[in-house]
């Protein structure tokens, strides 16, 4: 003898069941999901994104030697992103036929086929060269001359110093210019 709840029971689960099967049939389609992402660390803000000022002062031609007037820079850096290795960049016009870490210089009067300014990571002319545009991306690891703190601060050490390259320098002022970045990654 059945009673009256075992027929609502089995038609409750047979509805159930009839459900789940047209549930799964309608859910079979295949839809494609594309994710997309560009990863990156946040560039370094190298001398709180100011003009960084060399001034060489007075020269005497025949001191220009690549050691003489050497002048060791220091600027705050602040890194929002500090883990891993430091790199640098620097970009700029090379002075053709001089190693890749020597800037060309202009100026009136001045031959300045001949004469450049050698950059250098730390506080030696003869230590790591900081090379224009080398590396691939962000520049290339900097092995000298870089301190942060825990707290992403700290400071950046560069030399920079006149570079003679052949003979006929003539008298004039003169100039140079690139751009630092400087990135952990």
């Amino acid at each position: 003898m059945m009673n009256r709840y075992s027929k609502n029971t089995v038609l409750i689960l047979t509805g159930c069941v009839l459900a789940s099967v047209f549930l799964a049939k309608s859910a079979t389609a295949d839809i494609t999901i594309n994710v997309t992402a560009d990863i990156y660390a946040y560039p370094c803000t190298v001398n709180n994104n100011s003009l960084i000022s060399v001034d060489f002062g007075d020269m005497q031609i025949q001191k220009v030697d690549g050691q003489s007037y050497a002048r060791t820079v220091t600027v705050p850096v602040e890194c929002s992103y500090y883990t891993g290795t430091p790199y640098v960049n620097i970009t700029g016009t090379s002075l053709s036929g001089a190693p890749g870490n020597v800037l060309a210089t202009n100026g009136a009067g001045l031959n300045s086929t001949n004469l450049g300014v050698a950059l250098t990571q730390g506080s030696s002319v003869s230590g790591a060269p900081l090379t224009l545009g080398a590396g691939s991306g962000n520049g290339y690891a900097v092995t000298d001359g870089v301190a942060v703190d825990g707290t992403g601060n700290g400071q950046f050490t560069f030399t920079a110093v006149p570079y003679k390259q052949g003979t006929g320098l003539s008298e004039g002022a003169f100039s140079a210019s690139a751009t630092m970045s400087m990135v952990y990654q």
